[in-house]
């Protein structure tokens, strides 16, 4: 088709740019499915084709819709297309799911039964009315949970998410009875369990729920797609109103789209007939929020007219890495079959190392980035990536002993944890009771569970700590305090220094006691959220790391390298992230730690082919090299190798580091290996 075109100088440059089939896919018109590989240019592609329907078909950019799923995407997206079209030139209409619905929510908000000007309530607001709403019924009328009690924290976060997947499945509450009794009636016809009684009081939840946010004219998430949907469909005049206002509809990431999102461009492009979907079928890996991977898998079926296009090659990885990727993510036997190749040549193999402890692994893995990143490797081109996100800590421990700058990507590193930081400050506090030094960890803790301790106490403490130059914990004794406050601090500073004063105990032993005796423990006891439980947690791995340390000033060293040169910003740094996060991103050297069956795909693993799909996500976002390791032995049990590496052919793998038998760069030039060596013993590493 393109031979016929003639092609405006100023698109010239972008189709130039393209292989054969990404230049296919991007003038390609009518409905067009482009399965795009990892790293084989999906936005590049995507790009192209909104240039060209702007500059060589002369469609209006205000008449195009291009819909990505994060607002992060939609900037790039904007930016690449002003750069190829000129400014001013990108859609109008070019923004994520929630943007794009809420823009067209706002021109008619009587289809949501909402007025002019509504509020958009985020999914914080939306669980701080789910959590109101239970905790105004009875405990004894609330349905027993699976884990934990009626109308704890887990429980409410439950409800909130049944609400919207009620809404991403276009349930209104006036018909979400029905819809539930049928989902329990399939459920007990396929014996498959399910929580009827969890689901039939949602169904009364999610009615008051929806009246309270039409009382406050308010939206949430959901809403935005539900209600533009649900009129689309029942209303063909106002699909039609909608579906006219655009010559074509762009859709990235199709693979992610739920039941509401994939109805809702099926139907505002059904004017044009002008819908183009990309996405990647084996990197479906959201399940879980409600993305279902049948609709990519079956857009052929859906509009028979389409046309696919496949980009197979892949710019990003070498050979072995690819190989690899391609035979674990084949043993899916739902996917759209696919081969990505390279032109890169085959690079080095996967290195596949087994530990006995997890110990093991985390400082091999520490001292083989050390030793790489001395070979001239950026710390920021490196990355370990896991599962779990609890899953890291050992990581970080092997990282923090070997002086490696890191970054938690999308989390708090541990010891910048709230509940970390407080407990380092109670043991910091009870070894120097008497010392200035300690003051910041007196302020940090002092009202935490709270003591009656305000600003104004606080004050007059920081007043006579001044005018006397004595510590905050002193000067507590020589200040006037209302009683409670006088009665809880004076505790509060017994149990500091009577604890303190056991040096015989490990600084462990002496932080489970600060804990326990000032009364934290109980404060998050008593805190029945997911984030008190998680902290519990993180204190429990920190008093174990703690039990190391018999004097408080080691571990303090510890943790200050943790918090100091992972949490600098404009440090170049090792990126620690999970497999989910790291979908779309790539890294020259990637380490894939806790490769067991127990924990992936894991024993309870409720869609074992999006585990492998993670799989295939995680491998490929290795440029130059992946490492994969497991262990023998982790949190006390045994553990055998995950089944994906079974999958991956064996002359793409080794068992050792690539260095040790003269394949990798480091061990090819013996002084300078022996000179990296001095370089990293000098270092610490």
């Amino acid at each position: 088709m393109s031979a016929s075109l003639s092609i405006p100088p100023r698109l010239a440059p972008v189709l130039d740019d393209l292989t054969p089939a990404q230049r296919a896919a991007a003038l390609a018109l009518g409905r067009v499915l482009v399965l795009a590989g990892a790293g084989t240019g999906k936005t590049k592609t995507l790009t192209a084709g909104v240039a060209s329907r702007i500059e060589l078909y002369g469609m209006e950019p205000s008449r195009i819709l291009c819909v990505t799923f994060t607002n992060k995407a939609a900037r790039e997206m904007r930016e690449r297309i002003t750069r190829a079209c000129g400014e001013g030139m990108a859609p109008s209409w070019l923004g994520t799911f929630h943007a794009l619905c809420a823009r067209q929510l706002r021109a008619e908000p009587d289809i949501a039964y909402l007025r002019p000007g509504f509020d958009i309530r985020d999914a914080d607001d939306a669980l701080a009315i789910v959590r109101r709403l239970i905790k105004s019924v009875p405990v004894e009328q609330l349905p027993r949970p699976m884990e934990g009690e009626p109308g704890d924290a887990r429980q409410i976060a439950k409800m909130a998410e049944r609400i919207s997947r009620l809404k991403e499945d276009l349930v209104t509450p006036d018909v979400a009875g029905h819809h539930v009794e049928a989902m329990i009636a399939r459920a007990h016809a396929q014996k498959r369990f399910i929580d009827d009684a969890g689901w039939r009081f949602v169904v009364g939840l999610y009615g008051r729920y929806q009246s309270l946010l039409r009382e406050q004219n308010a939206a949430d998430f959901g809403d935005l797609l539900m209600w533009p949907t649900l009129a689309m469909l029942k209303n063909e005049t106002y699909r039609y109103r909608w579906s006219r206002r655009f010559t074509a509809v762009m859709a990235d990431e199709f693979q992610d789209v739920n039941r509401a999102q994939f109805l809702w461009l099926k139907m505002i492009s059904e004017v044009s007939g002008e819908l183009f979907a990309v996405g990647d079928d084996s990197q479906s890996i959201y399940s879980w929020r409600g993305a279902k991977v049948g609709f990519i898998r079956g857009f052929s079926q859906e509009f028979p007219e389409a046309k696919t296009f496949k980009l197979e090659e892949n710019f990003r990885s070498t050979a072995h890495i690819l190989d690899a990727s391609n035979a674990i993510i084949a043993q899916d036997p739902s996917r759209i079959p696919k081969t990505l190749y390279t032109r890169k040549g085959a690079g080095k193999p996967i290195e596949v190392l087994q530990f006995s402890y997890i110990s093991e692994e985390a400082d091999a893995i520490a001292a083989e980035i050390g030793r790489r990143a001395a070979a001239g490797c950026p710390w920021h081109d490196i990355a370990v990536i896991y599962r779990q996100n609890r899953l890291s800590r050992s990581i970080e421990e092997a990282l923090i002993q070997a002086r490696v700058p890191y970054e938690i990507v999308g989390d708090v590193g541990f010891y910048q944890r709230v509940a970390v930081k407080d407990a380092l400050a109670l043991v910091s506090l009870a070894a120097r009771p008497d010392d200035r030094q300690s003051d910041e960890a007196f302020r940090r803790v002092a009202n935490k569970p709270s003591r009656g301790l305000g600003a104004k106490g606080l004050g007059a403490i920081e007043l006579t700590a001044r005018e006397q130059d004595i510590s905050l914990l002193c000067a507590v004794r020589e200040t006037r305090l209302s009683q409670k406050a006088a009665t809880a601090l004076t505790e509060f500073d017994r149990v500091v220094r009577e604890v303190g004063a056991q040096e015989n105990l490990s600084v462990g032993d002496r932080m489970r006691l600060l804990l326990e005796d000032t009364g934290y423990f109980d404060m998050l006891r008593a805190d029945d959220s997911d984030e008190a439980a998680t902290q519990m947690e993180n204190l429990a791995e920190l008093a174990d790391v703690a039990d190391r340390y018999r004097k408080v000033d080691h571990l303090m060293e510890h943790a200050a390298l943790a918090s100091g040169a992972p949490g600098e910003k404009g440090k170049e740094r090792v990126q620690l992230l999970t497999m989910h996060r790291a979908k779309g991103l790539e890294f020259r050297h990637v380490f894939l730690p806790a490769w067991e069956d127990s924990l992936f795909p894991g024993s309870n693993a409720r869609n074992l082919d999006e585990e492998r799909r993670l799989a295939y996500v995680a491998l490929t976002r290795a440029m130059e090299q992946a490492t994969i390791t497991c262990c023998d032995y982790r949190q006390g049990t045994s553990s055998i190798p995950s089944r994906f590496l079974d999958d991956s052919p064996s002359n793409n793998r080794i068992r050792h580091w690539n260095w040790q038998d003269g394949r990798g760069s480091l061990s090819n030039n013996r002084p300078a290996w022996e000179q990296t060596q001095r370089e990293l013993n000098a270092l610490g590493i």
